[in-house]
């Protein structure tokens, strides 16, 4: 009979030894991987074996399953236990809890810095280390899991949660052991396939400000049959997340902190000014008079002149604006505008988010030689994003044109024009009365796995599997505008001979469809108007995987101080995208979210070969001395409907442990990782967004389109990856501590980037380089344009650090214990080609990693109480590493980096829990729970536009979850 599997890999056909000797094993490779057994890890005593039924024993990050090797890689174990206790709704959100890693995805953070894109809206998406999603490789059963993104993510709310029995983190790069994207680490999740019984739940959450509402239902059943040969697993889990309000429904977001910027040294001040009461200075509801035009079609700013600090209220009367203090392009501080900063008001603190999944899993163990199973998945995921009203910032930004004989226009507005020579205005137009472009996004995964295990006779054993998985994205935004029918609907003049407005192209085209559309004032324009100048943007995304594997495992031969352990395998795989897009988004028409048609595919075939060594057990030098080595060799080959190109990459893998005394483990790992470029870096076409950036050429805010784009001659990204650290285990009085201390650095190479739009405009301001210029285009009055921004082989990021995790079980006495766990994670350094000088790590802002990361967790449990403590800290840090501010060196207010104040405080946040079993009879429980997230409701620093915090920040404040477990 198979025994219950607890590795990332479940190898079978291995010699087991007696119970005794399996069970110690178990606890001193867990502690070698992360200093925590996965039971010490999950809060709980790990189950005994059956003597019939010992227990396997496999190794996270490495494809060897052998009780006489012990792994040199860092590993860091979730269970579910820390998930149930602490009322995790999903994986995706307890591992973002984790120090080491960076929430870069997740309903409160769907794109950095701004909840109005509609791309993969509410996908909970895993970027360990900071260094990126595309470089964490996501594995199910130590099987890649069919992708949810067209860059070969995962979503991690696809996974049933009650199914999981816990994640097993591999902090450190994997490449030879299980293939590309493995550069910052792996997470492997390990589901129960063995559950017999049926296990429930049913939660409710709500924020301390009444928001925030969710409901959750889930529920897990398994059996064993015909004796125990046969297993039958199944989950379903519900989860409706309402979503939070915007910016302005917290007080430390409404009071409209943001970043000035301007001319370095203008009035004494720097270059960036952290200020509240941040209004926009040229667009408002009702539109801002920001320009004049005269008969020769040259623009002057209004201000100080005929028709300057003028606005149109509501009816689309002219109105007085009231300037600001120190006003930009884009914002100023103070003056008219409090409560309609788009940028607060427009993106949701956590959007809206709808999901659904379902998993099966079938085994039959056939012989010894044979255990054939089949995996079936769905999973369902929908997110709303709150888009963006139009934003059309007046001068020097191009604004919307209003010729004079524009017949919305007042007569008075009219009169002043023709006597001061003016043909037209420039409005700056926030259009809040056009509506919103929101957005829904809808993923549907599938996914089948049919594979099988046996022995092949001593030591040797066999695993494979052949997989499926398709993704259909469908993304969808009402009321975008159509760039091309707003300028005509906008551009009226009166008809010559009804005298009622038309547009100013009717009179050359009277078949055309184009209706004139008023934007002076708030809804002053027909339905028909709006329906001829909006429209509703159509992307159709299909993402497929097949992939496939086979493995060989067992000792090759004994050496005095045991086995030789090896395995090898082979790999193969195809990715393949299919995008389509309606006709307007095919050619960039719409305002924002364009997308555009393509379609290719990338095959990989690859095989890999590893090799535990053991050299010394139990001498005089030492209780042991281990060896592990792995080499793999991948064929890539990218193609779609007009190029192809192929590459080889290798990847390997030298490390090695070293336990001196009993208690104590050294150990030291060197490898080199790749990540291949995936299909939406090689294959997607040019689309159009709209950004604000800083123009340092000029000193102010604008608009500007972003083009970005995939380069199908993009070649793998290379990592070279060191870690070594030590374990501890004391014994005598302090038993029950485990400390494990671990030293990384990652170096990436060729990495594939996209080079912001703003520092490609920041980089060409500085050195005027011609390729990197090549990608900004001007107007006439020097005004920025636009910028491209294409994926290259073109950037190098460093990063090294340190990872302390340590924990202590104390027996309290009958029924009652006390669980501690630590861990910290220290980032020392992190540095980026674009900006080789600039230490990222300490750097709290969007583009950094904190200095220091730490969450603990604390478990009393008392009978059928239990009590769950657990506290996160987030170190003090600078707003932005690449500025300098008054607390830096090198200070001053005529640089163009300076800035007012460049320190964030830090933050500790404080979640509690606790549960009671109503009632524990044999497998029958009845649990009711309660949980209070961020008890202390601590807010995030104010240091930012809108709800940029969210990347490591809780930006909504406390929250309250409870809920009932029902298992028999």
């Amino acid at each position: 009979m198979k025994g219950r599997q607890l590795g990332i890999r479940a190898m079978p056909g291995e010699t087991h030894p007696p119970l005794k000797r399996s069970l110690m094993a178990t606890v001193a490779l867990a502690i070698v991987a992360s200093g925590l057994t996965p039971a010490a890890a999950a809060g709980q005593t790990a189950p005994a074996a059956s003597n019939d039924q010992p227990q396997e024993i496999v190794v996270t990050g490495s494809r060897i399953a052998s009780a006489g090797f012990n792994t040199p890689t860092p590993v860091t174990t979730l269970g579910t236990d820390r998930l149930q206790k602490m009322g995790s709704t999903n994986i995706g959100e307890a591992l973002a809890s984790l120090p080491s890693f960076r929430a870069s995805s997740s309903p409160t953070n769907t794109t950095v810095g701004s909840n109005i894109s509609p791309g993969n809206a509410g996908a909970r998406i895993a970027d360990l280390r900071g260094l990126g999603t595309t470089r964490t490789l996501v594995l199910v059963d130590s099987r890649r899991f069919a992708p949810s993104t067209s860059t070969g993510t995962v979503d991690l709310n696809l996974i049933p949660t009650l199914l999981i029995e816990r994640a097993d983190v591999v902090t450190g790069g994997a490449s030879a052991a299980y293939g590309s994207d493995a550069v910052s680490g792996v997470i492997n999740i390990i589901l129960s396939k063995h559950l017999e019984g049926v296990k429930s739940n049913l939660e409710f959450g709500i924020s301390d400000r009444g928001d925030g509402k969710e409901y959750v239902a889930q529920i897990a059943a398994g059996t064993a049959f015909d004796g125990g040969r046969g297993h039958v697993v199944f989950g379903l889990e519900y989860d409706k997340d309402k979503g939070v309000g915007n910016c302005y429904t917290r007080t430390y977001c409404s009071n409209e902190v943001g970043n000035l910027t301007q001319a370095a040294g203008v009035n004494g001040r720097p270059a960036n000014n952290i200020a509240y009461n941040v209004h926009t200075a040229t667009l408002t509801p009702g539109g801002l008079i920001t320009a004049t035009v005269n008969a020769a079609g040259v623009r002057t700013a209004a201000r100080g002149g005929v028709l300057g600090g003028l606005q149109f209220d509501a009816s689309g009367a002219p109105t007085a604006f009231t300037y600001g203090q120190n006003g930009g392009a884009l914002f100023m501080e103070g003056g008219t505008g409090t409560g309609l900063n788009a940028f607060f008001g427009d993106p949701a603190l956590s959007i809206p988010v709808t999901r659904y999944n379902g998993y099966g899993h079938f085994e039959y163990e056939v012989a010894d030689a044979f255990t054939p199973f089949i995996d079936v998945s769905y999973g369902h995921v929908v997110g709303y994003t709150a888009g963006p009203e139009i934003r059309d910032g007046g001068f020097p930004g191009n604004g919307d044109l209003i010729k004079i004989d524009n017949p919305f226009l007042p007569a008075s507005l009219k009169t002043t024009m023709a006597a001061n020579g003016i043909t037209g205005l420039v409005i700056g137009k926030l259009g809040t009365d056009l509506g919103k472009m929101d957005s829904v996004s809808k993923r549907n995964n599938y996914r089948i796995v049919g594979g099988g295990s046996g022995k092949l006779g001593g030591s040797w054993s066999w695993d494979g599997y052949a997989q499926y998985g398709t993704t259909d994205y469908r993304q969808s935004t009402v009321n975008d505008r159509i760039t091309a029918n707003f300028a005509n609907a906008i551009d009226a003049v009166a008809d010559p001979v009804s005298g009622r407005p038309i547009c100013r192209i009717a009179l050359t085209n009277p078949a055309t469809a184009c209706v004139p559309l008023n934007i002076l004032g708030q809804g002053q324009y027909s339905q028909a108007a709006k329906n001829y100048a909006f429209g509703t943007t159509q992307q159709n995304t299909n993402f497929t995987q097949v992939a496939a594997a086979a493995n060989v495992h067992g000792n090759l031969f004994n050496t005095w101080a045991g086995p030789v352990t090896v395995a090898t395998g082979a790999e193969t795989r195809r990715d393949s995208l299919q995008i389509s897009v309606d006709p307007i988004s095919a050619v960039n028409g719409f305002y924002i979210f364009n997308a555009t048609p393509a379609s290719g595919h990338v095959s990989v075939v690859e095989g890999y070969a590893e090799a535990g060594v053991p050299l010394l057990r139990d001498s005089a030098l030492g209780r042991s001395l281990d060896l592990n080595g792995a080499i793999r060799r991948t064929h890539y080959k990218t193609a779609n409907q007009t190029v192809s190109n192929s590459f080889d990459t290798t990847t390997w893998k030298i490390g090695g442990t070293y336990s001196p005394i009993d208690g104590v483990l050294l150990r030291v790992t060197e490898l080199q990782d790749i990540r291949a470029p995936n299909t939406s870096e090689l294959f997607t076409t040019p689309v159009t967004s709209v950004a604000a950036l800083t123009d340092t050429k000029t000193g102010t805010q604008v608009f500007a389109n972003v083009y970005t784009g995939g380069n199908i001659n993009l070649k793998p990204e290379k990592a070279r990856t060191f870690t070594a650290g030590v374990t501890l285990q004391p014994q005598g009085s302090l038993r029950g501590l485990k400390i494990a201390v671990d030293y990384y650095k990652i170096r990436i190479r060729d990495a594939i980037a996209t080079l912001g739009a703003q520092v490609i405009v920041n980089t060409c301001n500085t050195t005027g380089a011609a390729d990197i210029c090549g990608l900004v285009t001007r107007n006439s009055s020097n005004i920025l344009q636009s910028v491209s921004v294409l994926y290259l082989n073109l950037n190098r990021q460093d990063l090294k650090g340190l990872d302390f995790e340590a924990s202590y079980r104390l027996p309290l006495g009958t029924g009652t214990s006390l669980d501690l766990r630590g861990l910290a994670t220290h980032n020392i350094s992190l540095t980026n080609s674009s900006l080789p000088n600039v230490n990222r790590a300490g750097d709290d802002g969007l583009n950094g990693v904190p200095s220091w990361v730490a969450d603990g967790f604390a478990t009393l449990n008392i009978r059928r109480l239990t009590l769950t403590a657990q506290g996160h800290f987030i170190s003090a840090g600078k707003y932005d590493a690449s500025l300098i501010g008054p607390e830096d060196a090198g200070y001053s207010v005529l640089s163009p980096s300076s800035i007012n104040t460049n320190r964030v405080p830090a933050r500790f946040y404080t979640n509690i829990g606790a549960s009671f079993d109503l009632l524990k009879t044999g497998k029958r429980t009845l649990k009711i729970y309660g949980n209070v997230n961020n008890l202390f409701d601590v807010m995030p620093p104010p240091l930012w536009n809108g709800n940029n915090n969210s990347v490591y920040y809780d930006v909504i404040g406390r929250r309250y979850r409870m809920g009932l477990r029902y298992d028999f």
